[in-house]
C-alpha cells in the first residue's frame, strides 16, 4: 500500500460530518454534487465526482467510529509469545476492528484530547505525527493481532534494548486505534484513474441509439460443452455462446439470476471455454473471498477431470491461480478447500523469505490464465500484471456499490476488454455503514445501475431483451417448488420455473412436526423479546435462541421422518449479529460445531438442506427485516425444508414476511405452541454474557472487508 496516496478527505468534508452531511454542506461550493442531489442521476461526467464525495461520507464516518474506541489511562499487560493485552472498558466495542490490518496506538498519559472533534482531529494526522518515543523506542503503530471480550492483543513491529515488560511496567497510556483504510484508498485512486479514462466511462454509461435497431441475433458457433447440463438450459447455453463469441463491446454483459438458477456454472463454462478455445487472460473476480473460493472451486472441478487443460496456450505454465492477500493466506488452510488452496499462493508463501519477497509478489501472473482474487486484491497487485486481459468477470456484483466494482475495472480494462458481470441485484446490496451514504446512492451497485438502463430493458409485451448484452436465467433446479414460490411471488414477478428433482427436495414431506408435509415452509411462533446487548448495539431474542436449539436437537436425533439430518445440512440464520453470537455459543455448548451459524449477509449466495431463521423482532419496528432484498436472501437459502421462528404479530408489518405468514396459514404450518425446551441445554442462560461468544483466536475473520 506505500505506492497508493492515502487519499484523506478534504477538510470541507469533514466540517460536512457536523452538520450530518445535510445537503447544504455537500452543495455548498459543488456545483457537480449540488446538481446531483436535485437529479439524482449518475452520468459519464460526474460520476467520479459524485462518487467520491458518497465515499468520503463513508470513509469519514468509520474514522470517526474507530475515534470513539480511543481510551485514556489504560494498563497494558504481557500474554505469552511477547504479546501484549489492551484491557478496554466493557462499554467499549472493538468489534469492528479488523485484525492483522488495524494498528494500536498507545500515547503518553495524559496527551488524548477530551472532545469528539479532537479526537478526529487527531485521528486525521499522519502517522508520523502522532508517534511517542518512550524511552528511545517508538511503541505506536502495533499491529491488531486479536480481539475478544477481554481487549485487544498486539506485538510489536520491531525489536528494542529494552524488553516490553519492563517498558511498560508500572505505567498507563492512552489507545487510539487506527485503520489503513486499504479499500476507501483504493477505490478513490481507482475514481481518479476513471476520470482520466473516457472510453472506460463511456462504456459504463452507454448512450441510447438516436434510432431503434431492430436486433437480429447472428449464428452462434456450437462447440463441445464441459458441463453437458447446459446443454438442455437455452438461457445458459445462450449466454455462454454470447460471452464466447463477444458481447456487444458498447457496455459489460450482464448475467442476471435468481438463486438456484446456475449464474455461476454459466459464468465458469463461458470462462473456461473462452481459455480453450481462444488461450484468453481472464480476470474473474468477486467482492468476497468466499464467492472467489466458490467459483475457483467449479473452475478446477472441472480442469481436473477435462484433458484438454494438459496442452497450455500461448507459452503459459499454468491454468489457474486463486490469488489471495497476505491477511487470508494466514487463515488459507484453516479456512480454504484443499483444493482451492493448491491453486493458490499459499505454497508459495513457505518459501517468501528465502527470496526476501512478499507471498503475492513471489507468484508470476503473467503465467496463469485464469486469476481468480477479491476486489480488493485485484487493485492492489493484479493491476501490475504486465498483460492485457481480454475479459474481466465480476461474480455477485449485485452486492458491490459501484466503487468497489470500479476496482476491477478502472484500472485494468483496456478498449478490447470486455466486462461481464453476474449476480442478482434483488438480493442484498452493498454493505454501507452511513446511512446517509446509502440514502444518496452509495448502495447502489454498477449492475443494478445498469439494469434500470433503456438498454437492458425487457420488452414488458414479449418478454424480449438485447441478447447481446444480457442473459436472464429464469430456470431454478436448487428448491422445492413450495420454497420457490415464495421469493419468486414476491420478488421476481413469478419468472422463476422451479425444476428440482422431487427425489431430492421432497424430504420433508413425512416429518411429524410438519403439518402439512406438501409444504415444507414452517413458521414458529414465539413470544420472546428482543433485547440489545450491554456492550453493543445489536440484539437478540433468548426465547427465540431456545426454540430453535430445540429444533435443531429434534431434527439431529429424529431426522426427517426415514430421512436422516446431519449437522452439516442445517444452516441457522438470524438478521441480527447478537442473536448470531447467542446461538453460536449455545449450539457450542450443546457439543454441536458443524451446524452452521450466520447472519443474512453472511448467507448470501449460500444454501443448505435445512434453513432454520431466528426472525429476533417482537415489537412493530421492523429494523432490518424492512429491507425486502434481506427478507429475500434469507427464505431463498433453503432446499428441503424452511422454518421461520418468530413473533408473527411483529413481523407481519412487513409486507413479504405478512404474505410467507399467511401462506403459513393458508397450509396448517404454523404452531402458535412453544415446543417444550429441552433441560439443561445451558445451565445458565439467564446470566448469559453476550461478548463470551468472542473466540479467543487469533485467526478469527472479523472482516467484511474485500481485501481480506
Amino acid at each position: 500500500m506505500r505506492t497508493v496516496s492515502l487519499y484523506e478527505p478534504s477538510a470541507k468534508m469533514w466540517q460536512a460530518l457536523d452538520l450530518k452531511f445535510n445537503d447544504a454542506s455537500l452543495g455548498e461550493n459543488d456545483p457537480i454534487f449540488s446538481n446531483y442531489l436535485e437529479t439524482r442521476q449518475l452520468s459519464c461526467d460526474n460520476v467520479c465526482s459524485v462518487l467520491t464525495t458518497l465515499l468520503s461520507i463513508e470513509d469519514i464516518s468509520t474514522i470517526h467510529l474507530y475515534s470513539q474506541l480511543a481510551q485514556s489511562s489504560v494498563q497494558i499487560g504481557e500474554t505469552k509469545l511477547g504479546k501484549f493485552r489492551v484491557a478496554l472498558p466493557k462499554n467499549i466495542n472493538a468489534r469492528m476492528l479488523v485484525t492483522h490490518l488495524d494498528d494500536i496506538v498507545l500515547l503518553p498519559e495524559g496527551t488524548l484530547p477530551v472532545t469528539a472533534a479532537a479526537k478526529n482531529q487527531l485521528m486525521r494526522l499522519p502517522s508520523s505525527s502522532i508517534i511517542a518515543e518512550i524511552t528511545s523506542i517508538n511503541i505506536s503503530n502495533q499491529i491488531v493481532k486479536r480481539k475478544n471480550k477481554d481487549g485487544v492483543v498486539f506485538q510489536f513491529k520491531r525489536f528494542c534494548k529494552m524488553s516490553p515488560n519492563e517498558l511498560f511496567r508500572n505505567k498507563k497510556f492512552d489507545v487510539m486505534f487506527r485503520s489503513p483504510r486499504i479499500p476507501y484508498r483504493l477505490m478513490y485512486r481507482a475514481l481518479n484513474v476513471l476520470n482520466t479514462s473516457p472510453h472506460v466511462r463511456r462504456y459504463l454509461f452507454p448512450s441510447v441509439p438516436d434510432k431503434v435497431v431492430k436486433i437480429v441475433p447472428r449464428e452462434l458457433a456450437t462447440f463441445s460443452l464441459i458441463n453437458k447440463s447446459i446443454e438442455t438450459n437455452p438461457e445458459q447455453l445462450l449466454a455462454v455462446k454470447q460471452i464466447v463469441a463477444g458481447p456487444n463491446p458498447r457496455a459489460p454483459y450482464i448475467v442476471f439470476g435468481p438463486p438456484g438458477c446456475g449464474k455461476t456454472t454459466t459464468i465458469v463454462e463461458a470462462i473456461l471455454q473462452l481459455y480453450i478455445q481462444k488461450g484468453c487472460h481472464i480476470l474473474v473476480t468477486a467482492n468476497s473471498n468466499s464467492a472467489c473460493d466458490t467459483i475457483a472451486l467449479k473452475i478446477i472441478e472441472c480442469i481436473e477431470k477435462d484433458n484438454r487443460f494438459l496442452q497450455l496456450p500461448n507459452g503459459l505454465t499454468h491454468v489457474l491461480m486463486r490469488l489471495v492477500s497476505y491477511t487470508r493466506l494466514r487463515k488459507a488452510a484453516k479456512q480454504m478447500n484443499p483444493s482451492v488452496l493448491k491453486f493458490s499462493n499459499y505454497l508459495a508463501q513457505r518459501n517468501r523469505f528465502k527470496n526476501n519477497q512478499s507471498a503475492v509478489q513471489c507468484v508470476k501472473l503473467e503465467n496463469y490464465g485464469i486469476i481468480v482474487t477479491t476486489l480488493c486484491t485485484a487493485s492492489m497487485r493484479v493491476r501490475e500484471y504486465p498483460g492485457k486481459f481480454s475479459h474481466i468477470f465480476i461474480d455477485e456484483a449485485g452486492s458491490s456499490s459501484e466503487p468497489e466494482t470500479l476496482l476491477a475495472i478502472a484500472d485494468m480494462k483496456s478498449i478490447d476488454c470486455h466486462v461481464i458481470l453476474s449476480g442478482d441485484h434483488k438480493q442484498l446490496g452493498a454493505v454501507v455503514k452511513r446511512k446517509r451514504a446509502a440514502d444518496l446512492g452509495l448502495g447502489q451497485s454498477l449492475m443494478e445501475r445498469l439494469m434500470l438502463h433503456k438498454l437492458y430493458e425487457v420488452d414488458t409485451s414479449s418478454g424480449n431483451y438485447d441478447r447481446t448484452l444480457q442473459s436472464r436465467l429464469v430456470r431454478s433446479y436448487r428448491s422445492h417448488p413450495e420454497i420457490v414460490g415464495l421469493y419468486n411471488k414476491l420478488y421476481y414477478n413469478n419468472e422463476i420455473i422451479p425444476l428440482a428433482p422431487m427425489d431430492q427436495v421432497n424430504l420433508a414431506e413425512k416429518w411429524s412436526i410438519l403439518p402439512n408435509g406438501k409444504f415444507p415452509v414452517l413458521f414458529q411462533a414465539t413470544k420472546g423479546r428482543m433485547e440489545t446487548e450491554a456492550n453493543s448495539t445489536s440484539s437478540y431474542n433468548m426465547v427465540e435462541a431456545q426454540v430453535l436449539c430445540w429444533y435443531v436437537a429434534t431434527l439431529l436425533k429424529g431426522g426427517l421422518g426415514d430421512v436422516p439430518v446431519e449437522q452439516k445440512h442445517i444452516g441457522v440464520v438470524t438478521p441480527y449479529l447478537g442473536q448470531c453470537r447467542l446461538l453460536t455459543y449455545m449450539l457450542r455448548k450443546m457439543d454441536l460445531f458443524n451446524v452452521n451459524v450466520g447472519t443474512v449477509e453472511t448467507y448470501q449466495g449460500r444454501e443448505k438442506p435445512i434453513i432454520i431463521a431466528s426472525l429476533v423482532i417482537s415489537s412493530e419496528t421492523i429494523h432490518f427485516l424492512s429491507n425486502p432484498r434481506r427478507v429475500n436472501a434469507m427464505i431463498s437459502r433453503a432446499r428441503t425444508l424452511l422454518i421461520l421462528i418468530g413473533n408473527p404479530t411483529a413481523v407481519s408489518k412487513n409486507d413479504g414476511l405478512k404474505f410467507i405468514v399467511e401462506q403459513c396459514k393458508l397450509n396448517r404450518n404454523i404452531l402458535y405452541e412453544e415446543p417444550k425446551l429441552m433441560d439443561g441445554i445451558i445451565d445458565d442462560l439467564d446470566n448469559l454474557n453476550l461478548r463470551n461468544a468472542d473466540d479467543d483466536d487469533e485467526d478469527s475473520d472479523s472482516s467484511n472487508s474485500s481485501c481480506c
